[in-house]
């Protein structure tokens, strides 16, 4: 006895190859989420600098809609004037972002055109550490120059759902 099963190799073909694409794309995005593409992880966070490197920043590349994150500005010797630092902060990110808390606090925070500006008590000596928390807002590509005298640096930020 034998069993007659019509067979279709075009369609058997098509599948497998379907199945083939689909476990890439899901190797590709486990590997991504691992290295930190698109989650924490060793490539998910970046520093920047000014040339001389009067001021720098250390960022995520991927935040998370209203997850608690922070970046971390570091001012040079160079950066304070008479014991302050004067950082203007321009772009999409300040008005994409809820700013939570800076430390060292702020001696006088206003809002600018396109921006924000903090005035920070710093020593007069040695490198400054400046830790700003926040909460995204928006979704997207987030943009911030960040300008301390006459040093600027850029980032970009993008936030997931």
């Amino acid at each position: 006895m034998s069993l007659d099963i019509e067979q279709h190799e075009a369609f058997q073909r098509r599948e497998w190859a379907a199945e083939r694409v689909g476990t890439g794309l899901l190797v590709l995005f486990v590997v991504a989420g691992l290295l930190g593409l698109i989650a924490v992880g060793p490539l998910s966070w970046t520093t920047r600098s000014s040339g001389s490197g009067t001021v720098g920043v250390e960022f995520d590349r991927i935040a998370f809609h209203e997850s608690e994150d922070d970046l971390t500005l570091v001012l040079g010797p160079g950066a304070a004037v008479d014991g302050t630092v004067t950082v203007r902060i321009a772009g999409t990110w300040p008005g994409a972002v809820e700013v939570q808390g800076i430390s060292p606090e702020p001696s006088e925070q206003r809002a600018v055109p396109g921006g924000m500006v903090w005035v920070i008590p710093v020593p007069d000596r040695g490198e400054t550490e400046v830790t700003v928390a926040f909460r995204p807002q928006e979704y997207g590509s987030q943009d911030a120059r960040i300008e301390v005298r006459d040093e600027s640096v850029s980032f970009s930020q993008f936030v997931l759902p």
